[in-house]
């Protein structure tokens, strides 16, 4: 057996042999006689009964001393006792159930609750009325509160045939912003695999893979995804992991590495935002050893939505392969599309470095130089920020460009989601009931504390490396301003001329050409092309 295996063996050992929690003792050391409150093990059956007996003795014993100390003392009012729980009929569940079923989960969920907090857990519908509570919820558009019903039921396994349809649920909630640690960590990633649905199980393969990885096992990685059906979503997905893996551990990519990642990008497995990352990490690769057609080729595999503006980055990456090619009226037309509306609040720094180059390449210095200086002006902000060693987080500029991408990105959609459904949860005041609604109150207050928490951490990484790259562009302009300076002052020398312009493209008969007036088009964005003659002077020898 494994380390990994008896790990989890021992676990849920110990959820099966776990001692219930100890009976509530009174201020005196007597067990307290008022009703354990809902959801509290029960004491365990058939305690000796002189165990108890000798609680009170000890108790008369001290009772001299105790009378003294409490005459002494000003009287105060005791401590309210917690409240005892109402009890419900259980023919409440059925018409909870009833009402579920019914297309009314507003009206099943507070009885369903009520239920829950009556019923002994050991009670064989008590995952079930955990299972409906969290569908009543998540049809309501609670989807967090939900889930971490569904949570609870994966780690008490205490009813095997709620369990699956559980797990099917949960698994339903990833393809949207949830919670990743207590999900795909604690849930999925810690299951006992030997009883699960193939599908169900192929899925937590795929995860507690996924955190393998994460920890450096790829060895133990390979092990759960080595499980998975070559025909699966889930192997596919698992491949692509591998690869985003291998490439950190390596200083130059391997050929095999890049016909990976472009079979991936021809997966139909994988869901098209997953084909278009196989085909621009092909791009990429390629761009970094210099294959710049075939790099250009592996940016038009990418596939994007019909009238989808598409992504800032990937028009830029391709802009700079056109300029790396010598086609600088075309990587100038994608400049120019970066200045849609759909854009301009984009972070990208390097955008007028690239058109700085092409300007000077062309020999429009005034141009260059006027290029150069908007990057310093657009971004002043945010570069006096770094300079005075200000929280960066508090930037806006820098703030959107971290929360735009990554890690950070999930965490601050899963805000949102909390912040959206918190607002939400107030609709249902009324018809939850004072006991569910500050049950659900205070479960989201906790999780949007937490989520803010984990959402600061990323960003403030995040914020870093956006001013690391905005401080990079910024010092390359400085250079670009300097060289073009002493190029408008260089003198022409005696017998120099105008280099001979470039042939102008034909037209083919499918195509046609308008001239720009300003007006952006999403189908038209990625055929922008720029006329301009260059101004540079031929030295004859």
């Amino acid at each position: 057996m494994t380390s990994r295996s008896l790990i989890a063996a021992l676990t849920s050992a110990a959820l099966l042999v776990s001692p219930a929690p100890a009976a509530a003792q009174s201020a005196g050391g007597a067990p307290s006689t008022t009703p354990a409150p809902a959801g509290t093990a029960a004491p365990a059956q058939g305690t000796p009964p002189a165990a108890d007996a000798k609680a009170p003795a000890a108790k008369d014993a001290q009772a001299p001393a105790a009378a003294t100390a409490q005459a002494s003392k000003p009287a105060t009012p005791a401590e309210a006792p917690p409240p005892v729980p109402e009890k419900v009929d259980p023919a409440v569940f059925d018409k909870a159930l009833k009402a579920y079923f019914d297309g009314k989960p507003r009206d099943a969920a507070g009885p369903l609750y009520a239920w829950l907090q009556a019923a002994p857990k050991t009670d064989e519908n008590y995952a079930w009325g955990q299972f409906f509570l969290a569908k009543s919820l998540i049809d309501l558009g609670l989807t967090h509160a939900g889930a971490s019903y569904l949570a609870r039921i994966a780690r008490e396994r205490s009813n095997p045939n709620a369990l699956p349809r559980a797990l099917d649920a949960l698994k339903s909630l990833t393809d949207r912003p949830h919670d990743e640690v207590m999900i795909d960590e604690q849930v999925f990633g810690a299951l006992d695999l030997g009883f699960l649905p193939e599908e169900t199980g192929a899925y937590a393969h795929y995860q507690q893979g996924l955190v393998d990885l994460r920890v450096g096992n790829e060895r133990w990685a390979n092990t759960h995804f080595s499980k998975l059906s070559e025909t699966s979503a889930e192997a596919s997905r698992a491949k692509f992991a591998l690869l985003v893996t291998r490439l950190k551990q390596i200083k130059e990519p391997s050929d095999e590495i890049i016909t990976d990642f472009l079979a991936l990008s021809e997966d139909e497995k994988l869901t098209r935002e997953a084909r278009n990352e196989a085909a621009l990490a092909v791009a990429r690769l390629r761009y970094e050893r210099k294959e710049y057609q075939g790099a250009l080729e592996a940016y038009d595999r990418v596939k994007l939505p019909e009238l989808d503006p598409g992504r800032a980055s990937l028009y830029l990456e391709e802009a700079w392969t056109r300029y790396k090619l010598g086609e600088l009226r075309a990587s100038l037309g994608i400049l120019t599309t970066l200045d849609a509306p759909s854009f301009r609040d984009e972070f990208l720094p390097d955008k007028y470095l690239l058109r700085a180059l092409i300007y000077r390449d062309l020999c429009h210095y005034l141009p260059a130089k006027r290029a150069a200086k908007e990057l310093t002006r657009r971004f002043a902000d945010s570069l006096e920020a770094v300079r005075s060693r200000e929280d960066l987080t508090q930037d806006a500029r820098l703030r959107r460009a971290a929360n735009a991408h990554g890690t950070t990105q999930r965490a601050a959609r899963f805000l949102g989601t909390l912040e959206l459904e918190g607002e939400r949860l107030g609709r249902y005041a009324g018809s939850f009931g004072d006991r569910l609604f500050s049950h659900l109150t205070k479960l989201y207050d906790l999780s949007r504390a937490e989520a803010v928490r984990v959402h600061d951490a990323r960003l403030a990484e995040a914020v870093r490396e956006e001013a690391d790259t905005l401080l990079r562009a910024a010092e390359q302009v400085r250079l670009m301003e300097y060289e073009v300076g002493l190029k408008l002052y260089e003198r022409v020398k005696k017998g120099a001329r105008i280099v001979a312009p470039e042939d102008e493209q034909i037209l083919s008969p499918t195509q046609a050409a308008y001239r720009f007036d300003g007006e952006y088009w999403n189908d038209e964005l990625r055929s922008y092309r720029v006329r301009i003659d260059s101004r540079c002077i031929e030295e004859t020898p």
